[in-house]
């Protein structure tokens, strides 16, 4: 269940290291891909829950919700460990798991299983929203669309210089159309939400990409 590109992007990521499953009664291992709105990842983690056996490991992305608030609404939290998955996901060298504070510690040890049968290199990070990377990159790209707003630099040179100064792979408004911008607006949101810092509300021009589904480069 979840965002139909990412998994598309899990299948084929897991392709011979990995089964899969239409029946959630018989999966060893389950992974929810959608990010947001809140209101549908909860009501899918609802239904998982009530699907699958309560020693099942339930991957659930929290880039926009962090683990701990995930856990209100279920019956068996203990289940809950946070992943960063997003479109590209599996461009990146390792990927972020992020159990929470009342994860079982039998739970992460099936999860981290089978990720090492699998040959996926991970890092455990802590259960905030955005994670790491994904927060940076968030940031980064906010501050790259309001120098783009305000007529300082066209896309095409914000994003050579940056690749050019950092030996980035993408510049930061070519990394905003990869995730899209409506991820990277719900996770400064989100940001913004927990920490209640400035520094992490999103652009206006952000927001109305995200809003209206577009691109920098289309």
């Amino acid at each position: 269940m979840g965002s139909e590109s990412i998994n598309s992007e899990i299948r084929e990521y897991l392709n011979g290291k990995a089964e899969f499953t239409d029946d959630m009664k018989a999966a060893g291992l389950i992974i929810n891909s959608t990010n947001y709105p809140e209101y549908e990842k909860s009501e899918e983690l609802q239904y998982i829950e009530s699907q699958t056996p309560n020693d099942v490991p339930i991957f659930t992305s929290s880039l926009c919700f962090a683990v701990f608030d995930q856990c209100a609404l279920q019956a068996n939290p203990e289940r809950l460990i946070g992943i960063g998955l997003y479109d590209t996901f599996s461009k990146a060298k390792r990927i972020e798991i992020a159990p929470s504070k009342i994860t079982h510690p039998d739970i992460l040890k099936n999860a981290e299983n089978f990720l090492g049968e699998a040959g996926i290199n991970y890092s455990i990070v802590p259960d905030r929203v955005g994670m790491i990377f994904p927060r940076i990159v968030s940031m980064i790209i906010n501050e790259a669309v309001q120098v783009y707003s305000e007529g300082i630099a066209s896309k095409e040179d914000i994003d050579t210089a940056m690749k050019l100064g950092t030996n980035y792979p993408f510049g930061p408004l070519e990394w905003a159309d990869r995730l899209g911008a409506g991820l990277v607006y719900n996770i400064l949101t989100a940001l913004q939400r927990d920490f209640g810092e400035d520094r992490y509300r999103p652009h206006p021009t952000l927001k109305e990409m995200a809003k209206l589904n577009k691109k920098f480069y289309e």
